[in-house]
């Protein structure tokens, strides 16, 4: 008898296994997400049926997505998620945060750079003035009491011809630069340079040991949430099996978007360990985004202006 009940319970239990690792989408539902290391993190489920992608540049179109509600999740930059909902321009709610303190400094080999001691006093070139990556390199200064002469370029892959010298001619070259996953990886590969390599992430103080950056947000009014959840599950086990499996992951989705045939396979398996990516729920971890919030008005409080989030903006199930 008690055989005959443990064998009903492994059958009752497999078929509750096997029915969540395999549930379908039954719906369409429309995703938008910007290029870059977040379609890197969704790239094994861009042959998912049932979902709409919608891959973008920049934050215009990520923006008219959350104000329109035209989808039922974004993937966008944490802050741009809260500002809108301060502002109560959306009503998108935070689900969970995907990316995190994919920023560097970095130099040649022929120059030092084995803590933040060595960029004291010197001159770093970087980007994103004002924003997340420029109040990283600014707060992990100011966390180890150095100073630097800091200049900017538009965007991260702007700073590269500045870094790339030919013909040895190093000299007008900056020495330090921030700079952030995959294009790290292609100066060391496309351009064969070795670097030293300093996580920003890693040397900031206490309060800010996970620095969030993209995230995802639903539309809370989607008439397809049930299907958003089960979309939701199969990405966190798509980000464990890119983080524990990388080179399978990489070499199963490079046919399946160009961004990831022009970035390359070995570009790719080299940078996601870098890349910081993982899947934590907002809800869970409130006091990742409270620190974070406090972080940007620190150091631009036009951002939030001067303000933290209110609970409102996280997706409870």
């Amino acid at each position: 008898m008690m055989r005959k009940v443990l064998l009903l319970l492994l059958v009752i239990l497999s078929s509750v296994f096997l029915g969540g690792c395999s549930a379908k989408i039954s719906n369409e539902i429309k995703v938008i997400l910007p290029s870059g290391t977040p379609l890197i993190a969704v790239g094994g489920l861009l042959e998912e049926e049932n979902v709409d992608y919608t891959v973008v540049s920049g934050a215009d179109l990520l923006t008219t997505a959350m104000i329109s509600k035209s989808h039922d999740i974004v993937i966008a930059p944490l802050t741009l998620g809260m500002k809108l909902f301060m502002n109560e321009s959306s009503s998108y709610k935070v689900y969970a945060i995907i990316t995190f303190g994919n920023t560097y400094l970095v130099s040649r080999k022929t120059t030092a750079l084995n803590s933040m001691a060595d960029v004291n006093q010197q001159d770093i070139m970087a980007f994103g003035q004002n924003n997340t990556p420029d109040i990283i390199l600014k707060a992990a200064l100011e966390d180890n009491k150095y100073q630097a002469n800091i200049t900017y370029q538009a965007g991260v892959n702007d700073i590269v011809p500045f870094f790339v010298c030919g013909d040895g001619n190093c000299e007008k070259a900056p020495k330090y630069i921030l700079s952030a996953e995959p294009t790290i990886t292609t100066l060391e590969l496309k351009y064969g340079l070795e670097l030293n390599i300093l996580n920003l992430q890693d040397v900031m103080g206490e309060d800010h040991e996970k620095i969030p950056q993209a995230a995802l947000f639903i539309n809370p009014d989607s008439p397809y949430l049930k299907d958003i959840e089960i979309f939701m599950k199969k990405l966190e086990k798509n980000i464990n099996e890119m983080n524990n499996k990388t080179n399978a992951y990489v070499d199963k989705i490079i046919g399946f978007h160009d961004f990831f045939q022009k970035t390359g396979a070995d570009v790719l398996k080299r940078s996601i360990p870098r890349s910081n990516i993982n899947f934590l729920f907002a809800e869970e971890n409130k006091e990742i985004v409270v620190a974070y919030c406090n972080l940007l008005n620190k150091y631009n409080n036009k951002i939030l202006g001067g303000s933290v989030v209110d609970e409102e903006i996280y997706y409870k199930n």
